[in-house]
């Protein structure tokens, strides 16, 4: 199993949690302290 520590990109944060999928089903991640949804990566096709 691979574990894979995240952090806000807006607050550094690390305490994050799975916020849903977007459409294309990549996972969205909210950080706690400052309530920003975002991606680990993007894609626009």
């Amino acid at each position: 199993m691979v574990t894979v520590n995240l952090h806000c990109p807006r607050c550094q944060s690390v305490q994050v949690y799975r916020h849903g999928q977007n459409p294309k089903r990549h996972d969205r991640f909210r950080g706690r302290d400052c309530h920003r949804v975002f991606q680990l990566s993007y894609c626009y096709e």
